[in-house]
C-alpha cells in the first residue's frame, strides 16, 4: 500500500465547484464572533463494490487526535446527493484502485470552504498538526480564490521542522496519504487583495479499511 501520493483527479467536474457555495457555517468552530468555516459532511459504507449510505452526520475525534475540536460529538448537515454521488464516483475513479477488491471501507466525505478577510485570517486546520484516526486521507483541492498561504504540508513526526512534502494544491490536485504514518497541516490563508474576501474549497476524504 502507498504512503503518500500527490496527483490530479481524473476527469475533474468542475462545475462541483458551484456547491461549495452554499455549504452552511460549521457552528463548532469560530473565531471572534466569525465564522470562517463552513462544512458539510457525510459518510458511507463500500463493500465489494456496493454502496451503504450512512444517515448520521456525527463525527467523533478524541482529544488526543484533534486538541482542539476534540471530545465532543459534531454533528454537521448532510452533503447535497446529487454532489455526494458525484464525490463517490471521484472516489472511485481515483482512490479506489489502492485497496483490495474485498476490503470493507468506510469513507467520510468533508466538504470545506474556509473564508478570510482582511481583518480575519482563515485557518484550514485549527488544530494544527494531526492525524485523522483513520487508515488514509485524501486531501483535494476544488478551488482557491484571492487567498495567500494555505500550502498544505505532511510531516512523520512532529518534534522535527522538516516536512517530507508540501505542496500549494491547485484546481483539482490532491495528495492522497497514510495517516497511520503522516501528520498533515495547511497553513492559514489571507487575502492578497484587501478589498475582497477570500476563500478555499477543499473535499477531505477519511477511509478506514478493514478485511
Amino acid at each position: 500500500m502507498i504512503d503518500f501520493i500527490k496527483g490530479k483527479i481524473k476527469k475533474f467536474d468542475k462545475k462541483l465547484s458551484k456547491s461549495f457555495a452554499n455549504l452552511p457555517a460549521d457552528t463548532n468552530e469560530k473565531s471572534k464572533g466569525y465564522y470562517f468555516r463552513f462544512r458539510r459532511f457525510s459518510k458511507l459504507n463500500l463493500s465489494k463494490g456496493n454502496v451503504g449510505y450512512i444517515e448520521s452526520t456525527s463525527f467523533f475525534q478524541n482529544k488526543k487526535i484533534n486538541r482542539f475540536a476534540g471530545g465532543k460529538i459534531r454533528n454537521f448537515q448532510p452533503i447535497k446527493k446529487d454532489v455526494l454521488d458525484k464525490f463517490l464516483i471521484l472516489f472511485k475513479e481515483n482512490f479506489y484502485k489502492y485497496f483490495n477488491k474485498n476490503d470493507h471501507l468506510s469513507v467520510g466525505f468533508h466538504q470545506l470552504r474556509i473564508k478570510c478577510t482582511k481583518n480575519y485570517v482563515g485557518y484550514p486546520v485549527p488544530e494544527g498538526w494531526h492525524k485523522d484516526g483513520f487508515d488514509f486521507v485524501s486531501i483535494i483541492n476544488f478551488n482557491s480564490n484571492n487567498i495567500e498561504g494555505g500550502t498544505t504540508r505532511i510531516r512523520t513526526k512532529l518534534n522535527s521542522n522538516k516536512d517530507t512534502f508540501s505542496s500549494f494544491l491547485t484546481s483539482g490536485e490532491y495528495i492522497f496519504i497514510s495517516d497511520k504514518k503522516y501528520f498533515h497541516y495547511t497553513d492559514p490563508i489571507n487575502v492578497t487583495n484587501s478589498s475582497k474576501k477570500g476563500y478555499r474549497d477543499t473535499l477531505v476524504i477519511t477511509v478506514a479499511a478493514k478485511k
